[in-house]
């Protein structure tokens, strides 16, 4: 009776085999590691795409409908009339504008944008309601952009009717607004942010009388 064998792999074979699976299973981690870069890569391109679009918008909507209104005193509904509500300067910027009917908070608001004291690489925004009566509290600062390296705020206009138009670095007139508003930021990271130029719709000052209390968006009649 004659048995038979059962041929197996031989050490070398095996080695090779095990060689040749390293290998690929080494391939594929480079593969997937890759490709988990480059979704992460693009992932965080588009969350500077969209921050910087939230931004621009925020900007955009608000600075482009600046009001040129006086200041209001904080006790009486009444108007400084010495002293515009619009006060410009190279890191900070407070104006009043209207926020969308849309919003939970509706009718005129005085912005106030500023780096933020504890941290000035955060641009904060604060809100309180343009009527003294409407304020029941404080508006609480909101960070709108934070990691800035550099921020400016740039003014385009004239002082005085003979005076030459101009960009300039501070802004505090009281019968009149600038043409234009630059705002200039630069982030810690060195990624690249266009200047954003808006122009004012109205620049002339008015009366608080002029601001019909009925309009949701605080239109000036």
């Amino acid at each position: 009776m004659r048995l038979s064998r059962c041929h197996g792999f031989t050490l070398i074979e095996v080695l090779i085999a095990m060689t040749l699976l390293s290998v690929m299973v080494v391939l594929l981690f480079s593969s997937l590691k890759i490709a988990a870069e480059s979704w992460n890569a693009g992932e965080n391109k588009i969350a500077e795409v969209n921050q910087k679009a939230v931004v621009y918008q925020f900007f955009k909507r608000h600075i482009m409908a600046i009001r040129p209104l006086p200041l209001l005193s904080d006790e009486q509904d009444f108007a400084i009339e010495a002293q515009q509500a619009f006060q410009g300067f190279s890191q900070s910027l407070r104006f009043v504008s209207a926020l969308p009917a849309s919003s939970a908070r509706k009718g005129l608001q005085v912005f106030t944008l500023t780096l933020d004291p504890a941290n000035s690489k955060n641009l904060l925004v604060t809100l309180i309601p343009y009527r003294p009566e409407a304020r029941l509290e404080m508006g609480k600062p909101e960070v709108l952009l934070e990691n800035i390296a550099e921020l400016r705020f740039s003014y385009f206009g004239k002082t005085e009717d003979v005076a030459e138009l101009m960009w300039r670095d501070e802004w505090s007139i009281a019968d009149r607004l600038p043409s234009l508003i630059k705002v200039s930021i630069e982030l810690d990271d060195g990624s690249y942010w266009p200047e954003m130029v808006f122009a004012l719709k109205i620049s002339q000052a008015v009366s608080p009388e002029t601001v019909d209390e009925g309009s949701a968006d605080g239109d000036i009649r």
